[in-house]
């Protein structure tokens, strides 16, 4: 009996998206509220182990909605419902998620017996890589110049920052917003203690292309999750509807190359 209700729950909620997807097209708000609502989340992908999540934080006057559900749909008949986490979060259930490269997807939020709902499209990108081009195969690095790096952008809907996952805390985060190039000129300071040292081991660099926006914070921030340094500041909120408001958007993280530093002689 609670399959067959949770089969027509999922219907009415795809009739409700369908509707939502309309008035969103006209500019009119989403969703029927008569209070004010806050949404943040994202959905991301990384194509190097094809993990996915999406993650959503829904507050109304700052408070969790006790009888919330959220799903992310991935098709014209199948959705994914967001776990309940705490404190007004959302969180796919591990490794559940399937996304293509190049696809668009629909998060979706409502209240089971109220007013409230609201839909967002989020875009993942194609397939594309970073490549390092000015260090040999073996992507040794023994200088203090500059490590360039290019990339096949995916398509102009999206923004982009290069990022790099450095072997220990040691090093100072380094990630930096690019613009619509294909190349970018990470700096010798990436591989460094904040006092300038450089730091051996194994260093990653991906180029995150995000849709729209990107969120995070401390529940999804970690090495499961957002496992990258990422602009602390720079990216703005793009929820603006009557009593709703908030941040949603999407990234994928390109295939990686990786950089070798050398001790310091």
């Amino acid at each position: 009996m609670k399959d067959v209700f949770m089969h027509k729950k999922i219907a009415i909620f795809m009739i409700l998206l369908a509707v939502a997807v309309i008035i969103g097209c006209s500019g009119e708000p989403t969703g029927n509220v008569t209070n004010e609502f806050n949404v943040r989340g994202m959905l991301f992908h990384d194509l190097n182990n094809n993990n996915s999540f999406c993650y959503a934080v829904v507050l109304n006057e700052g408070q969790p909605i006790s009888s919330l559900v959220s799903y992310i749909v991935t098709g014209p008949e199948d959705s994914l419902q967001l776990d309940p986490i705490g404190g007004g979060a959302y969180l796919t259930p591990e490794r559940e998620l399937d996304l293509d490269p190049d696809s668009s997807y629909y998060f979706w939020a409502g209240e089971e017996f109220g007013p409230f709902f609201f839909s967002k499209q989020l875009k993942i990108a194609d397939t594309f890589k970073v490549v390092i081009t000015n260090l040999p195969p073996t992507r040794e690095y023994a200088a203090s110049g500059p490590v360039a790096i290019s990339w096949n952008p995916p398509s102009d809907d999206f923004g982009y920052f290069v990022t790099v996952v450095p072997p220990s805390d040691d090093v100072e985060p380094y990630a930096q917003f690019v613009n619509s190039t294909n190349q970018w000129a990470i700096p010798y300071d990436a591989f460094t203690t904040s006092e300038g040292v450089r730091v051996p081991g194994k260093y990653l660099i991906y180029v995150i292309a995000y849709y729209q926006t990107f969120y995070s914070d401390a529940i999804v921030n970690n090495s499961e999750h957002i496992f990258f340094p990422y602009p602390v500041s720079g990216f703005t909120d793009n929820i603006d509807l009557v009593d709703v408001n908030g941040r949603m958007g999407a990234a994928t993280a390109s295939y990686l190359d990786s950089v070798i530093v050398v001790e310091q002689p």
